[in-house]
């Protein structure tokens, strides 16, 4: 099968020839034409073309339409399944030169995902990477390969393009028996992470005109990365960031439809009210880095004070 580099040549060289072919046909009758009629030269005239050169003209442009619905239509996109390397990461190489090879990867969801681009096509339009899902803009230099992680925790399609969206791929990620298992295990690690803290139990946060506060450190991670708060009540968290790494530079909070901005060695402050008892993740730009916001409900909080109290 045809690359794609050969195959658009080929396009644009039957068009050449096709326009050549025609245009000496058009120029050879123009002349014998002319030459029968120059008492006319005031007045257009129609010049009839050869019935071979209409068809000719006619079969190469179904032709070259035949092959641009191929192209976009019926091409199938190649197609590349993970390995899995130590560490239990999936691994794929992707090439990027007139597009993405393969187009198409296949891994497990909940199990951390390394792709590797390497580009080798100097077009501005394939500079950049961008997979919106998982929140990834990632710079790709000519010659080099960028590695970019990140973890589909859902069975699903997820698009990746180049920084104009003008060559895309696709990541397929197949449900796999060990996602629950993994799904258990980040809750597990998050839960036994030794800065998980109650604003009352440990007085990290204070309530001020009905609003609970919490300050949290965001280097290498977020401390504390757990948060307990009431629900129905305003919550107010200030990220101080001290990490100048740009995954670090933004941080988001899905279920509150939150997306801020974390400027270095700078307090920033986001506000919202939890409505409903749950937990609800809070992670950097890239998703590699996350936290819980705990929200207990009043019934729940109220008999925790009050078994507090009973042990003072």
């Amino acid at each position: 099968m045809l690359n794609k580099t050969a195959l658009i040549g080929s396009i644009a060289s039957l068009g050449i020839v096709l326009s050549i072919a025609s245009g000496k046909a058009s120029a050879q009758t123009s002349h014998e034409t002319h030459s029968s009629a120059t008492v006319q030269t005031n007045q257009f005239q129609r010049i009839e073309q050869p019935l071979g050169s209409k068809v000719a003209v006619t079969l190469g442009g179904l032709g070259l339409i035949g092959l641009e619905l191929w192209w976009f239509l019926l091409s199938k996109p190649k197609s590349g399944k993970a390995v899995a390397t130590g560490g239990n990461i999936q691994e794929v190489t992707v090439t990027v030169d007139g597009g993405y090879d393969p187009s198409r990867v296949v891994v497990q969801a909940g199990i951390p995902v390394r792709l590797k681009f390497e580009r080798k096509d100097p077009s501005s339009c394939l500079e950049q990477v961008v997979i919106p899902d998982f929140h990834i803009a990632a710079d790709l230099p000519l010659n080099q390969v960028t590695t970019v992680e990140f973890t589909p925790k859902q069975a699903g399609t997820y698009v990746f393009t180049c920084g104009m969206n003008m060559f895309r791929g696709e990541i397929q990620a197949e449900a796999s028996d060990t996602q629950s298992t993994v799904a258990k295990k980040d809750e597990t690690i998050i839960e036994s992470q030794p800065k998980s803290f109650s604003s009352i139990d440990e007085h990290e946060t204070t309530v001020e005109q009905g609003i609970q506060k919490a300050t949290i450190n965001v280097d290498k991670g977020y401390i504390p990365n757990r948060v307990v708060v009431k629900a129905g009540q305003r919550v107010q968290l200030n990220f101080l960031r001290k990490n100048s790494s740009n995954c670090l530079a933004k941080v988001l909070i899905p279920d509150f439809g939150i997306a801020a901005d974390l400027p270095l060695n700078e307090l920033t402050s986001i506000e919202f009210t939890p409505e409903k008892p749950g937990e609800y993740a809070f992670t950097c730009g890239m998703n590699m880095f996350r936290g819980v916001i705990a929200v207990q409900g009043a019934d729940a909080r109220e008999e925790k004070v009050s078994t507090q109290t009973r042990f003072l």
